[in-house]
């Protein structure tokens, strides 16, 4: 769907869906929200109020960021480490994550703050990944918060048309979903979350072949990091999301892991005779959780049974370090992942909606 839209047009079709869920939309005139420069203003029969202030943040605000996420409970596609705010610190290290880069804003009511908004282009994808929530009991505040976020990704856009994404899980208020159906919002995606105990964990049996290697990569060689980074990106280049990454993106999220963690998070296969990586294992440990955030065989090698060596590889390692839940992502629409995580016991027990609407520039 291609949405041709002024700011104020999107508002006032959010503000509808937010403020009043209930009552006919004969009545939208007479209360109605609108983006300003300022913030957002609510209109009462003709009478204007500021009710909320929408601002950018900077590093410096993270502690208050933390405190949003921490109150918002687990939302969208991310599972913020809000338990430990060194960890929490670490996560803004990415590029695409760093407040001082002009992507985050906070929502204030009365100098409270009562939700926040994330614009993270992912522009040689063609998209802008949108993340908000709001603290229990202000969910009013998602639609402002959903217009401030689809102009801001349209300033950080380089191009005239682009997509904006919003992931919503099914854990959060029904008010998330109608307020993205409001705005024209179409459901284009849905993510599974799976999870299985350490002890209920069935690893089907694998070999590595003759001559290769499995072993922790070492990303602080530029040339192993470059490898991995062109490993990772052939493996999914061309998979619906997935925006390829740099070698300063991925050593710097490792960086962070293994300094928290204290063990190296990917885990890489070697071909014995030419020393090229294979396959790999991309794992994070955080509270217990033991996740494989990406695994993936070289398309040259598919078919060869790689796949179980290396995914068993990073499972192993997991819980060597003390994982007790193993737990991944994957694409609903990706039927050979899913059958080979639920045959290893992993069973689905939340599922994320990406939300997408196409955005052509005025």
């Amino acid at each position: 769907m291609r949405i041709f839209f002024s700011d104020q047009m999107l508002s006032i079709a959010i503000g509808t869906a937010v403020l009043f869920p209930f009552v006919a939309l004969a009545f939208a005139s007479v209360h109605i929200n609108y983006a300003t420069r300022d913030g957002i203003r609510k209109t009462v029969n003709g009478a204007t109020q500021t009710a909320m202030e929408i601002r950018p943040i900077t590093r410096a605000d993270a502690p208050e960021l933390l405190e949003i996420l921490r109150a918002a409970g687990p939302h969208g596609h991310r599972e913020w480490p809000t338990d430990d705010e060194t960890s929490f610190m670490a996560t803004l290290e990415n590029p695409r994550l760093d407040p001082d880069l002009g992507g985050w804003s906070i929502a204030y009511d009365a100098d409270s703050a009562v939700g926040y908004v994330l614009a993270e282009p992912e522009l040689n994808i063609g998209r802008v990944l949108v993340g908000l929530a709001a603290t229990s009991g202000n969910e009013r505040t998602l639609g402002p918060l959903l217009v401030h976020g689809v102009k801001k990704a349209k300033v950080m856009a380089d191009r005239s048309e682009f997509e904006v994404h919003v992931a919503v899980r099914d854990s959060e208020p029904s008010v998330n979903n109608e307020v993205l159906n409001a705005a024209d919002f179409h459901v284009v995606r849905t993510v599974l979350k799976m999870q299985v105990g350490v002890s209920d964990v069935e690893l089907k049996p694998s070999s590595v072949p003759d001559g290769s290697i499995v072993r922790d990569a070492m990303m602080t060689d530029s040339e192993e990091a470059e490898a991995v980074t062109n490993l990772h990106n052939a493996c999914f280049t061309g998979s619906w999301g997935f925006s390829p990454n740099t070698v300063e993106e991925i050593v710097g999220r490792t960086a962070s892991d293994a300094e928290r963690n204290g063990f190296a998070p990917i885990v890489v296969m070697e071909n014995g005779d030419d020393g090229a990586l294979t396959a790999y294992n991309w794992i994070t440990l955080d509270e217990g959780d033991g996740r494989v955030e990406m695994v993936g065989v070289h398309p040259a090698v598919r078919g060869t049974g790689l796949g179980w060596a290396i995914f068993n590889a990073g499972v192993e390692r997991l819980i060597q370090n003390g994982a007790t839940r193993l737990v991944l992502d994957v694409d609903s629409e990706n039927p050979p992942a899913r059958r080979i995580y639920e045959s290893a016991g992993y069973r689905t027990y939340s599922e994320v909606r990406y939300y997408g609407l196409e955005i052509v520039k005025d």
